[in-house]
């Protein structure tokens, strides 16, 4: 009897540890989304790609901007807005491109033709619009 009593209380120690990790679930782990959210981050952007297709070959001169290449897919621009702009307080957006268009859209100027020889714009990425905001709640 002793014995008998004796293991049901070895396993009942041993099970009571067990039942309670088997009830605590752990914390769910937050997705980038409700890190977004709670912080007040808005992230969103946009794909913008195509095919150029032309029956005339314009090598030597072109009036033509954003598709210069003859029969080709490109990626034109892949646009992204991060911003924090809450209704009181300091915040700000940054809304950058990336692609073809970056070369011809440009904040800053790459191209100068002042120097020689001329420089060309290369660079696929430009930081279309940047700027910080201080909003006062009335």
């Amino acid at each position: 009897m002793k014995k008998l009593f004796l293991a049901s209380a070895v396993s009942a120690l041993f099970a009571a540890p067990a039942t309670v990790l088997a009830q605590a679930k752990p914390a769910p782990v937050p997705t980038l989304d409700k890190i977004l959210e709670a912080s007040g981050i808005s992230v969103s952007g946009y794909i913008d790609a195509g095919y150029t297709h032309s029956d005339r070959n314009q090598v030597v001169f072109t009036t033509r901007v954003f598709d210069a290449q003859n029969n080709s897919f490109g990626l034109n621009q892949f646009g992204l807005t991060v911003a924090k702009q809450p209704k009181e307080g300091f915040g700000g957006l940054v809304n950058i491109t990336v692609g073809k268009d970056a070369q011809v859209i440009h904040s800053f100027p790459e191209n100068n033709p002042f120097v020689a020889p001329p420089t060309i714009g290369t660079s696929m990425f430009d930081i279309t619009q940047a700027f910080a905001q201080y909003a006062g709640g009335l």
